[in-house]
């Protein structure tokens, strides 16, 4: 079974032998995946909408799977129950919308172990918010699929290193490990700062409430130039 390189990267980060739950999993693309390639022994496959939930279900079927994975309709963790899985995969949504996941059901999240999280947005804030709330970050990847670049973070419980808001923001793993990608992914970030601050100056002057916005977008915008230029 063929898929693609987003859902490929994340299925990459799944420890082999793990259970896992796919939140949001749409067509239940990437457990069907793991467990026909012998890396997970069982998934179960949660969704909130009838019409993907349905298809999961058709899906998991006509491949003879019923026995290995269960699909489950429901709001993120609220298909679990404590214990029931040790990684969790929540990918495709939105930065805040993954946080306020992992924070409907504590019960749930604090007996998984790992999780593989692809925010579509906010990624920046989704690492700051998970430094905050006790998690850590255990690994970082990018992965180019059809022209856009989509970034992967592994979480888990503990305490992370206070390295600074830009570069937890940014990926701590991604920068320490000078991940290829990471040059042209920091390129992408440094132009949209600058055009954010040139339409910014453009409207604002120093009495306006943007001049501390301004100035904050400034601070981040050198500290971005300035980690792009140590690598």
């Amino acid at each position: 079974m063929d898929i693609s390189p987003r859902l490929e990267q994340l299925a990459l980060l799944v420890p082999n032998g793990s259970i896992i739950a796919d939140i949001g999993t749409d067509h239940a693309i990437l457990p069907i995946y793991l467990v026909e390639k012998g890396f997970v022994p069982r998934a179960i496959a949660g969704e909130i909408n009838e019409k993907p939930y349905r298809l999961a279900w058709q899906r998991v079927q006509e491949k003879g799977m019923e026995a290995f994975i269960q699909v489950r309709k429901g709001n993120g963790l609220q298909i679990l129950r404590p214990g029931e899985v040790n990684v969790a995969i929540i990918a495709g949504m939105g930065g805040r919308n993954i946080i306020d996941i992992l924070g409907d059901y504590p019960d749930v999240t604090d007996s998984i172990s790992r999780f593989i999280l692809q925010p579509m947005s906010e990624s920046g804030m989704l690492r700051l918010l998970l430094s905050r709330h006790y998690f850590n970050i255990v690994d970082e990847a990018l992965v180019k699929d059809k022209g856009h670049m989509y970034e992967v973070i592994v979480a888990g419980h503990g305490l992370e290193p206070d390295s600074g808001e830009t570069l937890i923001s940014l990926g701590p793993k991604l920068v320490a490990d000078r991940h290829p990608l990471l040059y042209e992914h920091l390129d992408v970030l440094i132009l949209r700062q600058r055009a954010i601050l040139a339409q910014m100056e453009k409207m604002a002057s120093p009495s306006t409430n943007n001049w501390k916005r301004m100035r904050r977008l400034k601070t981040y915008l050198k500290q971005l130039e300035a980690i792009r230029e140590c690598l």
